[in-house]
């Protein structure tokens, strides 16, 4: 059955990942900086991701200024989607770097459910298809973390001694 999208849901689904988008942005942006993760192709990867969720954030509020409202500005704690991503949502941090990258995987894999989720919302076909792409690049976002967690095992592995064990 077809819901037809009202503005008030649309604009709290928009507000939702805005906030979530924010999040991710906090997060990469302390998982870059050297200090945390010494490794300058894995810093690399973090900033990236960071940038593309200001791209994301920037998006979305063009979207709800579009719409005639104001964006959220800060994360704050409100919607359903929002209160998800909180409830699975781990931490971008770790004492080692395959920890933070299985830490931002998890986290990618919240935001991906996140994301899904606004999808099952009535939406206008236009923001649907904003959040879908987005949600294409939360999945490529994965996906490097992903290669860059086998590379690393790969190195550990064949450091001690372990490689073809």
């Amino acid at each position: 059955m077809y819901m037809r999208p009202n503005l008030h849901q649309t604009l709290h689904v928009l507000n939702d990942l805005i906030r979530i988008q924010f999040d991710r942005t906090a997060g990469y942006e302390k998982a870059s900086g050297e200090q945390l993760t010494p490794e300058p192709g894995i810093r690399n990867i973090f900033y990236r991701l960071s940038t593309e969720s200001r791209s994301c954030i920037n998006n979305l509020h063009a979207e709800v200024i579009r719409l005639g409202a104001s964006p959220v500005s800060h994360k704050t704690i409100t919607g359903k989607i929002y209160l998800y991503w909180l409830n699975g949502k781990h931490s971008f941090e770790g004492a080692e770097t395959p920890d933070r990258i299985a830490n931002c995987m998890s986290a990618e894999t919240a935001a991906q459910k996140a994301y899904q989720q606004a999808l099952e919302q009535p939406l206008p076909a236009d923001i649907f298809r904003l959040v879908e792409y987005q949600l294409w690049g939360l999945e490529r976002a994965h996906q490097s973390l992903s290669e860059c967690q086998h590379l690393l095992i790969g190195q550990y592995d064949q450091h001690h001694g372990l490689a073809g064990s």
